[in-house]
């Protein structure tokens, strides 16, 4: 019997873990860059919703990965097919929406050069979080 409290609260943490999981799949403000399309999607990989950001920044210009690496195209996500570059500006910012002081956010970004320009070079580029970072 004394395992019993144990059990309970092994469950409960894990009902409380779950429901964090659940809650932060819910989030509908995952951005594909540089996706073309007009309305929301859900990611077969990730089951995650994706909307363009077209909506989110005005500089930029979209562009397709080259298709040596859609190959096979089951292994690589839909959100990694296109992309947006930043040939212009030092600074390029994307708006989002109003957050909330006191909450935490997560910002998870992922990036695939795709070789969208034939060049076969690497990167560059620096990322910013917020306006002083």
């Amino acid at each position: 019997m004394a395992s019993t409290p144990w059990l309970l609260l092994f469950c409960l943490a894990a009902a409380a873990a779950s429901s964090r999981v659940l809650q932060a799949r819910a989030q509908p403000d995952n951005k594909d860059c540089g996706f073309p399309g007009t309305t929301s999607y859900v990611d077969s990989t990730t089951e995650l919703s994706y909307a363009p950001d077209a909506a989110f920044i005005d500089a930029g210009s979209n562009h397709n990965i080259s298709v040596e690496y859609m190959k096979p195209q089951s292994l690589l996500s839909k959100r990694y097919h296109d992309l947006r570059r930043f040939p212009d500006g030092t600074r390029n910012c994307y708006t989002l929406r109003s957050l909330v002081p006191g909450l935490k956010y997560l910002i998870r970004a992922t990036f695939l050069y795709g070789n969208y320009d034939g060049l076969n070079g690497m990167p560059l580029f620096d990322l910013h979080i917020g306006v002083n970072f």
